[in-house]
């Protein structure tokens, strides 16, 4: 007895197991490539989770595989680029048989697993590193736009959102730091705290929207007048805050009379008279801390305002 009658007359368990456990994939297509059925292995093989009856094999071929050959009466050999669910390809080796004249038109396609030659292997190895070299790129341009986009973030969070002068928590976190660098050096550093005179009044005389532009020019005419290290915040309505590095107190009363001087002289439009602020100064002492400091400039301040406003006043330890 032969093969092929041993296969004709094989029991229902050989059925089975190519239907279901074979790695071998087995199709079956019309002469115009219409999927008549298939099995798990060729299911397998594709990446396809049920069985793409009446849909035409083309549908799922990559470009470049569209022209399928058809054998006449024996088989032909057959190498196809299939793309399979998870948008990947899939090439697979194998054969294609006419069936007998009960199934006229119709050709089974049978398919092994293929194992890639060296030059395959080498271009699959090459794809993929262009791949790799390709969504580093993406990720690198990713990463500079994350970093744009914090860094971003970082400047709204430290700016006053109406001057754009430093906010409280960012200035309070430069103070810090400049005390510590001061201290540790053993160098001088002052402390202005500004308050805008009688604003109040302004915002009641005038409305919040003049009282608003009020304070940008004020931040503005005071960023003019300070040095390029000096560090300017808003720390509450229409106070302000200017740290002097580098600077002893005497040094930093020239400073604040120089900026007080030019305050006096703005004008604003729709205001009648002057705008003018009264500055409370200080000088760092080995013992201070940033509460102490801020303590004793604003005393100073408040001095200022006894004073008749519109004045420099200085306190130190």
């Amino acid at each position: 007895m032969n093969l092929s009658e041993i296969i004709k007359n094989c029991p229902e368990p050989i059925h089975l197991y190519f239907e279901n456990i074979s790695n071998s994939g087995l199709l079956v297509i019309k002469e115009r490539g219409e999927i008549v059925d298939c099995n798990s292995g060729f299911m397998r093989m594709v990446g396809l989770t049920k069985k793409p009856l009446g849909q035409n094999i083309k549908d799922f071929l990559s470009s470049g595989y569209k022209e399928l050959k058809l054998p006449n009466d024996s088989f032909l050999t057959i190498n196809l680029l299939f793309n399979n669910d998870e948008k990947s390809e899939v090439f697979l080796k194998g054969y294609i048989f006419p069936l007998h004249e009960n199934y006229k038109e119709h050709y089974v396609m049978i398919f092994e697993h293929h194992r890639l030659t060296h030059n395959e292997l080498v271009l699959t190895l090459s794809k993929l590193n262009d791949e790799v070299v390709d969504l580093t790129r993406q990720l690198e341009k990713k990463n500079i736009q994350l970093k744009e986009a914090l860094n971003t973030v970082k400047r709204i969070m430290n700016k006053d959102h109406l001057t754009g002068i430093l906010n409280r928590r960012a200035f309070e976190k430069a103070l810090k730091r400049e005390i510590s660098f001061a201290i540790r050096h053993k160098l001088p550093l002052s402390l202005v705290i500004v308050d805008i005179d009688h604003f109040k009044k302004i915002n009641d005389t005038y409305g919040h929207e003049t009282g608003d532009l009020v304070l940008k020019r004020f931040a503005k005419t005071l960023e003019k007048y300070i040095r390029e290290e000096d560090i300017l915040g808003r720390i509450g309505g229409e106070e302000f805050v200017l740290l002097l590095p580098n600077t002893d107190v005497k040094h930093a009363l020239y400073a604040s009379e120089r900026i007080r001087q030019k305050v006096e002289r703005l004008k604003i439009s729709g205001i009648k008279g002057n705008i003018t602020a009264s500055f409370g100064i200080t000088e760092l002492s080995p013992s201070d801390d940033m509460k102490s400091l801020l303590k004793r400039a604003d005393d100073a301040l408040y001095e200022a305002k006894r004073n008749g406003r519109n004045r420099c006043e200085i306190k130190i330890v």
